[in-house]
């Protein structure tokens, strides 16, 4: 029986618990805030199964530096172990990619952790060449997705 996966807009402080459980759980909480969380053009959403809060996103009204157009940035893309792989993931990204496309942006973009690569070729992001490493995290690069 598939799992029922529905994904609705929570708060900033909603997304901490698992922000820091699945993206950073070596470090303190407060490393789970980040700039812009609270603005007003940012949207939060999460994934649940029943009322399990199982995937997040959040996505910012912030451009690319150094590119043209109107861009959109997303960060704190997880879902828990137990239902990755199962198009959850993508669920959540393409929800993501849907409100950036009603803001007016012409990409999408965020910092990507090198293992996950391949998920974002496979949704048709593009993958920045220079590799970077977020301090305390690991090594990134910067994921693409063009709407124009």
């Amino acid at each position: 029986m598939p799992i029922y996966f529905c994904i609705r807009e929570i708060t900033s402080a909603g997304t901490l618990p698992l922000r820091h459980a699945l993206l950073r759980p070596h470090l303190t909480p407060a490393t789970c805030v980040y700039p812009g969380d609270t603005d007003a053009t940012t949207i939060h959403l999460g994934g649940f199964v029943g009322e399990s809060l199982c995937g997040i996103v959040t996505l910012y009204r912030e451009a690319l530096p150094d590119r043209p157009g109107v861009g959109c940035r997303f960060r704190a893309l997880a879902i828990v172990e137990a239902l990755r792989g199962q198009g959850h993931g993508l669920a959540l990204l393409e929800a993501v990619e849907q409100l950036a496309r009603e803001a007016g942006a012409d990409y999408l973009w965020a910092n990507a952790r090198v293992p996950v690569l391949d998920f974002y070729r496979k949704a048709g992001y593009a993958v920045g060449d220079e590799e970077f490493i977020v301090e305390g995290v690991g090594p990134h690069r910067i994921v693409v997705r063009n709407f124009s």
